[in-house]
């Protein structure tokens, strides 16, 4: 009986289908413990969550997250390997490598619909926006306000693009497996929007970052 309800009770809070059945190992065990205090710390540095079931639930969310991106990402890097191991390469091994990136893609994006979908039961749009911006290093706000600060007179439509890719960025980049990946994809979206800055906005980028730097020096000597 006391066990039905110790049971009944982990099921409630979300907790019981991942930590029960998915940590069968040692190893899968301190995996989980690490995933669920770095979601404890990304909800403490960017979300407004007070303690609570509401709080267990979303952390439960994350580290399901987190583990299942691992796997596709594991399990796509296995593969490729494999290949290797059976002696392909150039073409062949490029043409096999992009079609199951391609497939680890779709994946990833299905589980990341999923995963905001259940966010989206328990916290606001507001949340789940500091839970992307926490997954991903706060790389969106650092680099919007990079932009806007190194060229202060950017029009409201050219701040509304930069944030828009920014933004593109970020919803990709919270799927990426390392924070290498992850800070690859804002380098990308970063050099699309310089292109949009000088190539179609006139704006002469190294002017602009000398004199960005030149403000920062003159901060700090005030």
């Amino acid at each position: 009986m006391k066990r039905s309800i110790i049971v009944v009770c982990l099921m409630a809070i979300g907790l019981f289908p991942l930590f029960a059945q998915k940590a069968k190992t040692a190893e899968e065990k301190q995996y989980l413990e690490v995933l669920k205090n770095r979601s404890e710390k990304i909800l403490d540095q960017y979300v407004e969550l007070d303690e609570g079931e509401t709080r267990d639930k979303v952390i439960d969310l994350m580290v399901k997250q987190y583990w299942d991106l691992n796997k596709v990402h594991d399990g796509n890097s296995s593969k490729i390997k494999e290949l290797k191991n059976k002696g392909l390469s150039g073409d062949k091994l490029d043409k096999k490598r992009s079609k199951l990136e391609k497939n680890a893609d779709k994946k990833l994006l299905n589980l990341q619909k999923k995963y905001l979908r259940n966010l989206s039961k328990l916290i606001d749009s507001q949340q789940i926006d500091g839970i992307k911006d926490g997954m991903t290093l706060g790389a969106m706000n650092h680099n919007y306000r990079g932009f806007t600060e190194m060229i202060p007179s950017l029009t409201a439509e050219e701040k509304e693009y930069i944030k828009n890719q920014l933004l593109e960025a970020r919803d990709i980049a919270m799927n990426k497996g390392s924070s290498e990946a992850k800070q690859a994809i804002f380098r990308q979206y970063k050099g699309k929007i310089n292109n949009y800055l000088s190539g179609e906005r006139g704006y002469d980028l190294e002017k602009e970052g000398k004199q960005w730097q030149e403000r920062i020096k003159n901060m700090k000597k005030e």
